[in-house]
């Protein structure tokens, strides 16, 4: 049975990682010996996801090269034409999206089972959410029965519930974005306050490679075959 369509946001420049990312876009740094998408690009296969999109912009030419398929399944590529930031992104692949859609992404790998992420009791968005210590990095979720009620701007917190970067979507939450938008700062926080966003706290590994200790930390994630 097809777990649907998986979405990958790997355009953005990774700017607080200095140098490694001047030439090479941050989902292609290595990670266990390979570049850190197509861990991501695996997982959605084995869970079932028979279409697969990237949503490119910073060095994108390097991002070409995986576009047709993986592992079988067919490789779609959109190329912002100027930084749109994420929601931006999504809003100018819109012609390439299903109905919903999952979405992640491209720099974070949290290890549940994807395709369980189902929107339901009419959200139009789904956070898979995360509780990490410390949750100083992340902007925090305020879930009451299903809902989140309140998205919490970083704070200096011992533990936190947070936006784990993958996400199940509807294609109409993009359908008045133009131009530059932010998936948090913009499309999550409108859904939040029209009461459209659930929010399902996971476990399983978690980590995000846009730091040089976080993207180190992840090698001990995947280590080489």
């Amino acid at each position: 049975m097809s777990a649907g369509q998986a979405v990958f946001l790997v355009g953005g420049r990774g700017s607080r990682l200095g140098d490694l990312t001047l030439d090479t876009p941050k989902p292609l740094l290595p990670v266990g010996g390979r570049p850190f998408i197509e861990h991501l690009l695996d997982k959605a296969v084995r869970e079932g996801f028979d279409d697969l999109v990237l949503l490119a912009g910073y060095r994108h030419v390097a991002i070409k090269a995986y576009a047709g398929e993986w592992s079988g399944v067919p490789l779609r590529l959109s190329i912002e034409p100027e930084p749109l930031d994420t929601a931006g992104a999504v809003a100018h692949a819109v012609s390439l999206l299903r109905d919903d859609f999952l979405l992640v992404n491209g720099d974070t790998w949290f290890d549940f089972e994807w395709s369980s992420l189902r929107l339901s009791g009419g959200f139009s968005g789904l956070v898979a959410a995360r509780d990490v210590s410390p949750a100083d990095r992340y902007e925090t979720l305020d879930i009451r029965e299903g809902r989140v009620v309140a998205i919490r701007p970083r704070a200096d917190l011992a533990a936190g519930v947070i936006n784990g970067g993958v996400y199940r979507l509807r294609r109409d939450v993009f359908a008045d974005v133009r131009g530059r938008a932010s998936l948090e700062k913009d499309t999550l926080t409108t859904l939040c306050a029209d009461g459209l966003l659930g929010a399902e706290t996971r476990t399983g590994a978690f980590i995000d490679i846009g730091l040089p200790h976080s993207l180190k930390a992840a090698n001990d994630l995947f280590p080489p075959s």
